[in-house]
């Protein structure tokens, strides 16, 4: 077999309050760099306050660094929506602050919200409540990343909470994306046993870490000549499906 190198997706930084506070951009990347990943994606719950901070220290470390926001729909489904600039995803956690509640946060519930610069510094906490749910449908989140160039994956499809499959029963047939995630407790192969409905499609598998410790805990392997295509994150997000089909 040909070459391939491990990818994670699906990586949170101190800004998620289930995050540990040892999640700070330059840990992150040390952390992807020792366990040999070529492309990680660091996202946030409702928020891309971490992103700035993620590209800013990503020319410093080797893998390719995507940043984003990880949506709720008002299904209750998670979307990852991933960019390469802080623009685009700026422009996207603006809308979907705008179909958001305006709630404060429970920190000594939920956890604290940190806002961090490339240095990892402590520069300030978001008050608002991230984990909630916007009042869009998974189509339109996938539509709105889209649109921004943006990678969207519908994140761990077969998880009871926030799962797409088990929430809705169903792909929805307007839910434009190209690939899917799938938690580390099934393969893709076993997804697609147990829902003849992924059958085609091409599904991604990501830690969802929310400590250092499980960062490249779930990967994906992709030919190394993808990891550093020089392609939009949503063009290289169907190049990627192609290729993983082919497999």
């Amino acid at each position: 077999m040909a070459p391939r190198v491990p990818i994670d997706l699906h990586i949170h930084t101190a800004l998620s309050p289930c995050a540990a506070a040892e999640m700070k951009p330059a840990e992150i990347l040390l952390t992807a760099e020792r366990a040999g990943l070529a492309v990680v994606g660091l996202v946030d719950h409702g928020s891309a306050g971490n992103a700035g901070a993620a590209l800013r220290a990503a020319p410093a470390f080797e893998p390719r660094v995507l940043v984003g926001i990880e949506a709720e729909s008002t299904e209750g489904v998670h979307l990852l929506a991933l960019f390469d600039t802080l623009e685009a995803v700026a422009d996207l956690e603006t809308v979907l602050a705008a179909h958001m509640p305006d709630l404060p946060n429970r920190p000594k519930v939920l956890g604290e919200q940190q806002l961090v610069d490339e240095w990892g510094e402590v520069r300030g906490v978001e008050d608002r409540l991230l984990v909630t749910a916007t009042d869009l449908g998974v189509e339109e989140i996938a539509d709105l990343t889209r649109a921004r160039g943006g990678l969207c994956i519908p994140a761990h499809i077969d998880r009871s909470v926030n799962g797409l499959l088990p929430l809705l029963g169903f792909l929805p047939p307007r839910l434009e994306v190209d690939l899917l995630e799938v938690s580390s407790a099934l393969t893709p192969e076993q997804a697609r046993e147990r829902w003849p409905e992924l059958a085609g499609r091409a599904l991604v598998t990501g830690s969802d870490a929310h400590c250092l410790q499980d960062v490249g805990r779930a990967v994906t392997w992709i030919p190394p000549e993808f990891a550093q295509a020089d392609l939009e994150p949503k063009k290289w997000g169907e190049a990627v499906a192609r290729e993983l089909l082919r497999a």
